[in-house]
């Protein structure tokens, strides 16, 4: 998303940069549920699904609203990098928070 910014002014490697840059997206979506799934035990698996897809159904509409908010009121320029670098810093909190590593320790009720 980053490069986007760096190639704005030339219409089609802005285009072919930013369709595969929803390559990642896609591959982040196919991998997130057979993550979980691997990860937290088979007695916990459906309270732990059911609060995943409620979260996310949840946060989507209102990401949405956040996000056409800022389309409107930045250039898009400014727009794509702000949203590669939300994006790169939602990826870096995952990976340091080791998150799926410590389901298991969670106790659901």
């Amino acid at each position: 998303m980053i490069l986007t910014v760096v190639s704005y002014n030339q219409f089609w490697l802005f285009a072919i940069i930013y369709l595969l840059s929803f390559v990642f997206q896609g591959l982040t979506q196919v991998f997130e549920t057979p993550m979980i799934q691997a990860t937290v035990g088979s007695d916990q698996l459906g309270k732990v699904m059911t609060c995943f897809y409620t979260l996310v159904s949840v946060t989507l509409p209102l990401g949405s609203l956040v996000f056409s908010f800022l389309a409107d009121r930045f250039d898009l320029r400014l727009f794509l990098l702000l949203f590669a670098l939300f994006y790169a810093g939602i990826f870096l909190l995952f990976l340091a928070s080791h998150a799926f590593k410590k389901v298991d320790e969670l106790q659901l009720s």
